[in-house]
């Protein structure tokens, strides 16, 4: 088994982390949903943005690991951060309170995700771009093996 990297290790804590905070935001988002203060476009995107962390069928489809599930909650707590921006300030610092968050919390664990969607999706077109070029090298091996033997065999027939 390969080890862990600080850095990915460092990674699974800090996801561990925004997963433990799922409740959080899931109280947060149920509160603004039914907040006066909200338009219903500002709840519908909200209610947008949480339907698409639900759904099967996304941008990034989530079959796709790790990535699938990053986009999923990037959308989520954008709506949900749209939504929270639309309060008062004062208004928006007692929904925080309330569900033990704090300004800019959701700002940086956006940015988080986004990094490490970042980070993951480099890492895939690095690993695919060498195994296509990997792929390229042995068929071009191939087609030279084969054109060889074939030139072997013409010239055998032709002599007779």
């Amino acid at each position: 088994m390969d080890k862990i990297s600080k850095g990915d290790l460092k990674m699974i804590e800090r996801i561990s982390f925004l997963v433990k905070k799922a409740p959080k935001y899931a109280k947060l988002a149920w509160r603004l949903v039914r907040h006066p203060e909200l338009t219903l476009k500002e709840k519908s995107i909200l209610a947008g943005g949480l339907l698409y962390w639900a759904s099967p069928v996304d941008f990034i489809p989530g079959v796709i690991p790790a990535l699938g599930q990053l986009d999923d909650l990037i959308v989520a707590l954008s709506s949900l951060n749209y939504a929270l921006k639309k309060l008062p300030p004062d208004i928006r610092k007692q929904e925080l309170l309330e569900t033990g968050l704090e300004e800019g919390e959701i700002e940086e664990d956006i940015r988080y995700l986004k990094a490490i969607a970042r980070e993951i999706a480099g890492q895939t077109l690095n690993f695919s771009a060498k195994t296509l070029g990997f792929a390229g090298r042995q068929a071009t091996k191939l087609m030279i093996k084969g054109t060889g033997f074939l030139l072997r065999k013409l010239i055998k027939w032709s002599q007779g």
